[in-house]
């Protein structure tokens, strides 16, 4: 049995990680590149970027605590919208976070180098080799390591703030929209990535202590704190230090603290910047490190990234994500690579607000949250709609750069993960249970309705009397009462387009059938060269409502009859039924098959009609892919359940999973007296048609119904019917 993480986080240490990752950067370097674009309004660029960042920041407090495990925003959106997504936010956060982690590193050396005459990209890199050390050799030491360099840096940054406010200039503050909205928004977009790091430590929440508790509540405080403390220390920084001056600044906390704080201040603040990105980068490598190990975990990533240590962390994972953030403070210039992880982030944070939406929709039993999210779920739609507003103003490469990351994502889905991915998701259960519930109000109409006013039944001459007696049983038994039922003998003569006179031995028979049934028919023949035509047109003329007919099994003589209504099943203007193999007796076991597909609502109406007239047992039965996961089945359980409510007669479900669908099926009805299927329609038939051969390898009598008066539906309805289904 595989190791699994050590819960040695506790509340503080949460809150320090979620601090520690959002105090670097985004307060020593960010604004002044900010303030370049909309001058001393960057303060409130900050505050936007908070409210925006917030209902990400609850949405992903209440998963956490309702799926407490390494893996963070990959493991929520995995669940919740299935692996292709989750691994385009696995991959996609994990290069979001080493990219800042880094970018993080490359402002340290900026701080160096003001500091001191040395070459500051160089001891970047060591002290990035140094953090890589701590977190192989464990969680508790980065823990404590985390406390202590947030904490000192909280008590450095409340100084600040306090001795600055008494040497604000109110003149530096105008004009405060210097760029007007357009300016706002844009700066805002750019440092919407100094809050990114409010929900890394979901990312570890396997290693957190009272997960349902700490997580939440260190996460809640930590991005209160900050919404305060960036606007406060901005406010600082612009009241002391002429916009023209701090503007484009790669240092701007030691330019401000230069303006009322001396050499010594200016030292302690760049010193402390240094602790500050220090610890932020700490906190990246921690929660992105995770990243691989979680994907590894659900067949995403090489087995590899899994493996647990002696000291109980993700070694591999560490050690990769680090070799990686080490590449990038050498060759890259990550000022452009800190855009491209806030554009991502911006992308990951509304699929975040989604999948929760996702989760909470499909009223999954498993998914049992300690803390929920309040006024679902207007906060998670307001976070999608600002967060795609920023993305808006971040310009054409960071979009295309955040776009490059997701093909990444997919590719690598594609070519690695596809096989062994674990196929079903939270948003699958819940768009099975909007179309289900569809289907399920749709049905209840259906089975109100009382048959058909008009019922026609095109046989052959050659048609058998029990084939016959069926069709007049079955039409009947559907025709309301008053209804028109009609049957009509085809008989192609090429040289009559006009009804002929009817055959009256087929007439006797067929009165003789009716009257054995209980029902009341006309019979008409029609001869013509083209009888499918001529049928279809009959059908329109005269406002059919339903077609009964027969499609007998293969034989010299019947395979055109056999074409003819095959073809006329699929261009019909009302709804058909087609019945095949056997003679049906007395129906006392009625198996539908297929429910949960667009052709339930004809199949369950009819099946309910025979129930009440026959007293047969309905069986549900639904045939799943062998690699089926419970979700599914559960969903389909609860349609039939749903369906046990609409119908008065005994109820079976039957949801299995087969390797091969028609054996499976041939097996499961074996004693039916009847199944109900869907006939869909298909304009061509190079390889034959699905529903036929499955028809075709049943013993029972077959009834296969095709509707052609399904609900209008927008073209994403019709695709993601075809995924759930």
């Amino acid at each position: 049995m595989a190791k699994g993480l050590e819960r040695d986080l506790g509340l503080y240490a949460v809150f320090t990680i979620s601090v520690g990752a959002m105090i670097g950067s985004g307060i020593f370097v960010l604004p002044g590149l900010a303030a370049k674009i909309t001058g001393p309004s960057v303060m409130l660029a900050f505050l936007i970027a908070g409210v925006i960042v917030l209902p990400a920041a609850l949405s992903k407090s209440e998963m956490a605590t309702a799926m407490p495990e390494a893996g963070g925003t990959y493991l929520y959106i995995d669940r919740a919208m299935g692996p292709l997504m989750g691994t385009v936010a696995g991959i996609g956060v994990w290069f979001s976070l080493t990219f800042k982690s880094a970018f993080a590193l490359a402002g340290l050396a900026g701080y160096l180098t003001f500091l001191a005459d040395i070459n500051g990209k160089a001891v970047a890199l060591a002290i990035a080799v140094v953090l890589i050390g701590i977190n192989v050799l464990g969680v508790k030491l980065t823990g404590g390591t985390q406390a202590l360099l947030v904490t000192g840096v909280l008590a450095v940054m409340a100084y600040f703030i306090g001795r600055g406010s008494l040497h604000v200039d109110s003149a530096n503050f105008e004009p405060f929209f210097e760029s007007g909205v357009k300016g706002l928004l844009s700066a805002t977009a750019l440092v919407f990535v100094s809050y990114a790091g409010v929900t890394k430590i979901a990312s570890v929440a396997e290693e957190v202590k009272r997960p349902s508790r700490n997580i939440p509540l260190g996460i809640l405080i930590s991005i209160g704190l900050m919404m305060i403390a960036y606007p406060a220390i901005v406010y600082v920084m612009v009241g002391v230090t002429p916009i023209d001056v701090l503007a484009g600044s790669e240092v701007p906390v030691a330019t401000a603290a230069g303006s009322f704080m001396g050499s010594l201040g200016v030292d302690v603040m760049a010193i402390t910047a240094v602790i500050a990105l220090t610890g932020m980068a700490n906190a990246g490598l921690l929660a992105s490190s995770r990243y691989p190990f979680a994907m590894s975990r659900n067949s995403l990533a090489p087995a590899v990234f899994q493996r647990i240590g002696p000291r109980g962390t993700p070694v591999a994972s560490i050690v990769v994500t680090g070799a990686a953030m080490l590449a990038l403070i050498a060759f890259v210039p990550l000022i452009e690579l800190a855009k491209l992880a806030s554009a991502f982030k911006l992308l990951i944070f509304t699929l975040i607000n989604v999948a929760l939406i996702a989760l909470r929709e499909s009223h999954l039993d498993w998914y049992q949250p300690d803390f929920k999210s309040p006024f679902y779920p207007w906060v998670q739609v307001f976070g999608i709609v600002g967060a795609l507003v920023l993305l808006s103003q971040m310009g054409l490469v960071p979009i295309l750069g955040a776009i490059g990351i997701i093909t990444i994502g997919v590719l690598w889905y594609l070519g690695f993960g596809k096989s062994r991915a674990i196929k079903d998701s939270a948003l699958l259960d819940a768009l099975r249970i909007r179309s289900t519930g569809r289907l399920v109000d749709m049905t209840q109409a259906a089975i109100a309705e009382h048959g058909r006013a008009h019922v026609l039944i095109p046989v052959l001459r050659s048609t058998r009397t029990s084939r016959m007696e069926d069709l007049i049983r079955f039409g009947s038994l559907f025709g309301q009462s008053g209804s028109v039922l009609e049957v009509i003998e085809f008989e192609g003569e090429p040289d009559k387009t006009e009804p002929a006179g009817i055959d009256h031995r087929f007439e006797e028979r067929t009165q003789e059938l009716a009257t054995r049934v209980g029902a009341e028919v006309f019979v008409r023949r029609m001869a013509s060269k083209d009888p499918e035509q001529a049928l279809l047109d009959y059908v329109e003329d005269h406002g059919v409502d339903l077609v009964i007919s027969d499609l007998p099994r293969q034989a010299p003589g019947s395979r055109r009859f056999i074409h003819e209504m095959k073809d006329v099943r699929d261009h019909l203007p009302c709804d058909s039924i087609f019945l095949r193999n056997r003679t049906i007796g007395r129906v006392g076991n009625l198996v539908i098959m297929g429910s949960g597909g667009p052709y339930d609502v004809l199949k369950i109406s009819l099946a309910a009609q025979v129930s009440a007239t026959e007293g047969s047992r309905l069986r549900f039965v639904h045939v799943l892919p062998e690699d089926a996961r419970d979700q599914q089945v559960e969903s389909i359980e609860k349609y039939h359940h749903k369906l046990d409510e609409l119908v008065v007669a005994d109820i079976e479900s039957t949801v299995t999973r087969a390797a091969d669908l028609i054996s499976e099926i041939h097996d499961i009805t074996a004693d039916a007296d009847l199944v109900v299927m869907g006939a869909p329609a298909h304009r061509v038939r190079l390889f034959g048609d699905l529903a036929d051969r499955i028809a075709d390898n049943i013993d029972a009598p077959v009834m296969m119904v095709h509707t052609n008066q399904q609900p209008k539906q927008a073209w994403y309805d019709k695709v993601l019917e075809r995924i759930i289904y």
